[in-house]
């Protein structure tokens, strides 16, 4: 019983810990792609500059895209692998997200 118990505090004091140190949604990562194009992979955004989930430019695309992908459209490419490439940007290319 007190192994139980110790458990449950130990549970309890966590979660208030890890609530205490949550910052919204706007620092996970992934609500990008639902405020980029509402999760729509096939998304073609402003004047058919962004598109796809991550609403990507052509150049964004082309510089972390694996090279068999780069040159493709990102709006047609699998979701799989715009989560991928999404991930390997290296700076903040959803800045309004």
């Amino acid at each position: 019983m007190r192994f139980v118990l110790a458990s449950i505090v130990v549970f309890v004091v966590s979660a208030a810990q890890a609530l205490a140190d949550y910052a919204g949604v706007t620092h996970i990562r992934f609500a990008s792609a639902y405020c980029e194009s509402s999760g729509n992979i096939h998304a073609i955004g402003w004047h058919g500059i962004y598109r796809g989930k991550w609403q990507f430019d052509q150049g964004t695309w082309n510089a972390f895209a694996p090279r068999w992908l780069q040159g493709r459209d990102p709006a047609w490419v699998p979701e799989y692998w715009q989560d991928y490439v999404a991930q390997r940007v290296t700076y903040d290319a959803w800045p309004r997200c």
